[in-house]
This record gives C-alpha cells, structure tokens and sequence, in this order.
C-alpha cells in the first residue's frame, strides 16, 4: 500500500521526509530538521494513521569536531587565548580570543576570513571577549566581560549594537556566556 510519512517541526513549518522501501515490508526514513526542538513524525498506510502515530521525536543539536589544527596568528604569529566558539549557517566559524582581544572568523576550510575588534572600549572594540554566538540570521552575538556588554556584529563584520548596563548586580555585568 501507499506509506506516507509526514514530519512537522514545533513551529508548524513542515520538513521534507525522504522514504525508501526496503522491498522486505520495511521502510527507511530520514529527514533533516532546520533546528532544535520537538517533530511530529506521522505514518500513514493506504490513509489510515498506523498505531502510536503521530510519534514525537526531539531533535538535538550536533556538532562538527575540528580535527585539523587550525592556522590562526595574530602579528607574532600566535593565536592567544581561544575561548569560544560559535558556528554560523553559513559554514563560517568563530573563535574569541581572549588575550588579542579580537574574534577570528574562519571558512569551512579553516581559513581566515577577517578579524573582529582589538583592544579598547568602543565600538567592535574588545576587552576579554569570552562567549560568541550566531543567529538565525548568522549574525555574531559576544560577550565582552570587561566592558560589561554583549556586542552584535553583521555576518560581514560590521558593527550594529550593544546590550550593556554597568551597574553592579546587572545582567551585563561581566558577561560571559551568550546563546
């Protein structure tokens, strides 16, 4: 009979499924979902929902090992103090570093792509970047524990924001981590 497998994210927003009949009265099922989170996975067989179906299946986050040593330097040929590490959807990576106070962003083949901020309290400027994510819309968010903010950059680089607040007790103060 005709199988139909139907998956649907949390959101409502539907993820194309691929199935395979395995020719021995059993199925192959894959699917890539865009993000974490709950899917509905529904089975169909001639128009009829077989037992248990809608099945609810939690999607976990997975991640790339960087198994190459990568060719960050600074001006001396050094990379400093890797802290955090982000990856965008666009195959870029980002690394803070600590003590160039700067973040490298690298391509999916480890090579440079630019180098955000230096030393300083302004704008794109750093002291001790620590935490570094992206968004959906691969823009870098870091957290700047000495200047007691969270900067947003562009997926090009530029500058756009900052969250801060210096007061003792604060949210922003001394931020180390973003999501």
């Amino acid at each position: 009979g005709k199988v139909v497998i139907q998956a649907q994210a949390s959101r409502g927003d539907m993820i194309p499924v691929d199935v395979k009949d395995n020719k021995d009265g059993s199925y192959s099922v894959s699917f890539v979902a865009n993000r974490v989170g709950e899917v509905k996975l529904s089975v169909t067989i001639k128009g009829q929902e077989i037992k248990g179906s809608p099945f609810n299946i939690y999607v976990h986050a997975t991640y790339t090992a960087i198994n190459r040593p990568s060719k960050i330097v600074n001006e001396d040929g050094k990379m400093g103090q890797p802290w955090g590490i982000a990856f965008g959807r666009n195959g870029t990576w980002a690394v803070t570093d600590e003590t160039n106070n700067c973040v490298w962003i690298l391509d999916g083949q480890d090579r440079l792509v630019r180098k955000l901020g230096s030393q300083g309290n302004g704008n794109g400027q750093f002291n001790r970047p620590l935490g570094i994510a992206f968004d959906d819309h691969n823009h870098l968010y870091v957290s700047d524990i000495e200047n007691h903010r969270v900067q947003k950059f562009e997926d090009s680089g530029a500058y756009l924001l900052q969250f801060s607040n210096k007061k003792k007790g604060s949210r922003t103060n001394h931020p180390v981590g973003v999501t």
